[in-house]
């Protein structure tokens, strides 16, 4: 469960009005340093502590937006400013000039310009620490590098171009965070020129994303592992040890300096090699007896996304159903299908068990594009679900409306 966000509370008395902030909010705040107020009332209220060239802002949450649809409200807009994103202590912040990426910083650990270098095979640990310790407040490390002569200009750029763009493809393994895009006047400043354009970059984040999310759900949390009779790389030895009497995979994400995607991809290859064995799970308890739409839908998930659409729908029909209530209204729906979907639906029936003939909509809606058509498939599938769901709430009881909410919700989130 997440912990409890802090809050911000109204303080009036009289003229006068406060807004109380709980410590974890006022972290990089100063009394010299003002914010100005963003109303939305009643539902909310943006505080920004605006530069004087700001223009405007776009904040959200990864909830209700994908990073690719942040970056494409930036490139759409060719726009310059800065995209801060956000989750607990982790904090990603990427700059944009006329909607191209050309700086990008983050707060891990292994996303720092030394570590890059380190990864890179440009600097050794030892050399790094070396540098560091002759970093000051007036001497940042690429100075330090460059005038004692550790990497070239040429080296220094270099790692800082991989750098820039590995910050930018991890923000697309984000599941959960806000982000805070400002756009400004273009930087002068601080800016490098990628080998892609911002465009194609978002494209191998997207794909960076799936691929991190596919082994997040062969590998997940509370998987148990052991060393293998494989060998380990050299520098691993300290992953090998954590290893070695048995562990979570959660416990071994803990000691590993790298992305989500380069985590699991090692695990992935390290299971595959040997190094790493999967234990044998212990056997479940008896799981006590569960609603019937429960128990269908902890199968979806070995179903595949057109299946568990198809189930879902399946079951808000069902549960009509059993209430005793008309379900013409799903065949409502097939008979006039909203704008844009007759096509999709066309010659589309629903079974006894209310379920369509997902490969009749697949057949719809091929355009020779097999991505395409599979997202115009679950496009659709989408838009007959919502309707069932909106259509149902008026008959059923508000907690299995709710539950089956819920469950859509589950479905769309687990989708991305």
């Amino acid at each position: 469960m997440a912990p409890p966000r802090p809050k911000a509370t109204p303080r009036i008395t009289g003229e006068s009005a406060a807004l109380e902030l709980e410590r974890p909010l006022t972290v990089g705040m100063s009394p010299t340093r003002p914010y100005a107020a963003h109303f939305h009332s009643p539902e909310g209220m943006i505080l920004l502590r605006e530069p004087p060239d700001l223009i405007g802002f776009f904040a959200g949450n990864l909830g209700s937006l994908f990073m690719e649809d942040v970056f494409s409200y930036v490139l759409s807009g060719i726009r310059s400013g800065q995209l801060i994103v956000q989750h607990g202590p982790l904090r990603r912040t990427v700059t944009f000039r006329d909607g191209q990426v050309v700086f990008a910083t983050s707060t891990e650990r292994y996303e720092r310009l030394g570590a890059a270098l380190v990864q890179l095979g440009l600097l050794t640990s030892d050399q790094l620490t070396r540098a560091v310790s002759l970093v000051t407040p007036t001497r940042r490390i690429g100075q330090v590098l460059t005038t004692e002569e550790m990497v070239s200009e040429a080296n220094l750029y270099n790692a800082m171009t991989f750098l820039v763009r590995e910050v930018v493809l991890n923000l697309f393994e984000m599941m959960e965070g806000s982000f805070l895009f400002l756009e400004a006047q273009a930087p002068v400043s601080d800016v490098v020129k990628l080998p892609e354009r911002t465009k194609d970059l978002v494209i191998q984040g997207i794909k960076r994303g799936e691929a991190t999310n596919r082994l997040r759900r062969q590998f997940p949390d509370d998987l148990r592992l052991r060393v293998g009779k494989g060998g380990f790389a050299p520098g691993e030895e300290a992953l090998a040890a954590k290893a070695r009497p048995g562990v979570t995979l959660k416990e071994l994400r803990a000691a590993y300096e790298g992305s989500l995607h380069a985590f699991f991809t090692w695990v992935e290859e390290r299971v595959r090699g040997g190094s790493l064995v999967v234990e044998p799970e212990a056997p479940p308890p008896q799981p006590k007896a569960e609603p019937s739409a429960t128990m269908d839908m902890m199968a979806s998930e070995m179903l595949g996304p057109e299946e568990r659409y198809n189930l879902l729908l399946s079951l808000v029909f069902r549960a009509v159903q059993e209430m005793g209530r008309d379900v013409g209204m799903f065949q409502g729906f097939l008979k006039s299908p909203p704008a844009g979907l007759e096509d999709a639906y066309a010659s589309v029936l629903l079974d006894a068990e209310g379920r369509v003939d997902v490969e009749q909509i697949r057949r719809n809606v091929a355009c020779g594009d097999e991505a395409l058509s599979r997202a115009l498939t679950l496009e659709a599938l989408d838009a007959f679900v919502s309707y069932a769901l909106f259509s149902a709430q008026n008959v059923l009881p508000k907690d299995l409306a709710d539950q089956l909410a819920l469950t859509y919700r589950a479905l769309q989130e687990g989708l991305t």
